[in-house]
């Protein structure tokens, strides 16, 4: 297993998001997309001059991907909704069931939008993992209880989900065309000592990279589950993870500071802040929302 330290970070925005999440890499804007779900607010960091552009959201978004015309498609309280960043406007295009709010998710390989949502009940109410294909919405797996991040193998079969209440990724066998998660298992179950994986992103060799909320680990596991890199970021608060950059050399990391009094903050002072490193690997950017 290689270890590497967070000498490699860059700070691009030190700022002390609630609860950063969710980068998305635009290359036709050269941009990266997040969000700071607790406070509402969509940020644009603007890679050429490092601006970092905020805007207040009628709702709160916990995910993002972007449509074949260059808006954002989001998962938006408690459904999907289109985003249109120039006015912050909010469009909403339906509705789910089961859960408490949307959570993680990413447009799948064919196109599809892919969204889970989070419970906070403990009276065996489970929460699920939906697809938003074009404008219709069907759940595809139902089970985890916090379903925090998804990523797919760059050959489209394997699908990895991130459930960060029970600290395991699982990895379903996926069918790309129909859109169907099957024989969903443990892949990998973190120990509380690694903490809690939240983002995930795949990279071109079919790497896993996780980012372990609460202790600043960023792992590489190999494709047969292995732990092959281990990283520490700048902060134990990290998040969400995204490959960008014109080579898809780059991977950016949000992060939190919500629950952090100024105690706290003082001995973690870049929790919320957005950061880049290069991880030896290029990733993919995901397909576009297939909707209109």
């Amino acid at each position: 297993m290689g270890v590497r330290v967070s000498e490699n970070f860059e700070l691009l925005v030190d700022r002390q998001a609630l609860h950063g999440d969710g980068p998305l890499w635009m290359p036709t804007l050269n941009c990266v997309y997040w969000v700071d779900i607790l406070r509402r607010e969509l940020h644009t960091y603007h890679r050429d001059s490092g601006a970092d552009e905020v805007q207040v959201l009628p709702g709160v978004v916990t995910a993002l991907a972007a449509t074949r015309s260059g808006q954002l498609i989001a998962a938006a309280d408690r459904g999907f909704a289109r985003l249109y960043p120039g006015r912050a406007a909010l469009d909403p295009v339906t509705e789910v069931h089961n859960g408490d709010r949307m959570n993680g998710g990413t447009c799948d390989p064919a196109g599809r939008f892919v969204a889970g949502t989070l419970t906070w009940s403990r009276d065996g109410q489970r929460s699920t993992l939906y697809v938003l294909d074009g404008e219709r919405t069907r759940p595809i797996v139902d089970g985890p209880a916090a379903s925090s991040g998804l990523a797919w193998s760059p050959d489209g079969r394997r699908m990895y989900l991130v459930d960060t209440a029970l600290r395991t990724i699982w990895l379903y066998d996926y069918d790309v065309e129909h859109a169907q998660a099957r024989a969903g298992r443990r892949w990998v179950v973190c120990s509380e000592s690694e903490g809690r994986p939240e983002g995930i992103a795949v990279d071109a060799d079919g790497g896993v990279w996780v980012a372990m909320h609460w202790t600043g680990r960023i792992h590489r596991y190999g494709a047969g589950g292995d732990l092959e890199t281990v990283l520490w970021a700048p902060t134990r608060r990290i998040t969400g993870l995204a490959f960008g950059g014109p080579r898809l050399d780059e991977m950016y990391v949000t992060s939190a500071c919500f629950g952090y009094d100024e105690r706290a903050l003082a001995g973690d002072p870049y929790a919320g802040a957005l950061f880049r490193f290069r991880p030896g690997t290029s990733g993919r950017v995901p397909a576009p929302w297939n909707g209109l």
